[in-house]
């Protein structure tokens, strides 16, 4: 009987260890305390604006318009895996991507007090200036 009291709790501990390992793993997109930019919208836009390079052949062909991407910030505030929710065209697509990878760090997202990882969406601007 002490046997199987001892097997049922190792298993337990593994169980649960397994449990808390998912649970940090699982990326939220409603949290307590949403990530946000250090220094708010405003800077991560002006960053935006600052180190866009609006594509050659976007600008020939009189292309316009919004890149919608989402990306999640993790427990560090780092901007991981970006994705294309809704492109424009490859080169602006492209563009927007290495925007969100270059971007810095925001204050991330946090559920109980502890900091999580977030799924964000925003849009990207392309326009002649």
């Amino acid at each position: 009987m002490k046997r199987l009291k001892l097997v049922l709790w190792l298993l337990s501990g593994i169980v649960m260890g397994n449990l808390n390992a998912t649970y940090a793993q699982e990326v939220y997109t409603i949290v307590d305390e949403q990530p946000e930019p250090v220094g708010g919208l405003k800077a991560f836009y002006d960053y935006i604006e600052k180190n866009l390079r609006y594509p050659e052949e976007a600008k020939q062909k009189n292309i316009t318009g919004r890149v919608v991407v989402k990306f999640i910030v993790d427990e560090n505030g780092k901007l991981t895996n970006p994705q294309i929710v809704r492109g424009l065209c490859e080169s602006c697509d492209a563009e927007a991507l290495r925007l969100i990878r270059e971007a810095p760090a925001w204050k991330p997202g946090k559920k109980d007090g502890k900091p999580v990882k977030v799924e964000v969406t925003r849009p990207i601007t392309f326009s002649p200036k």
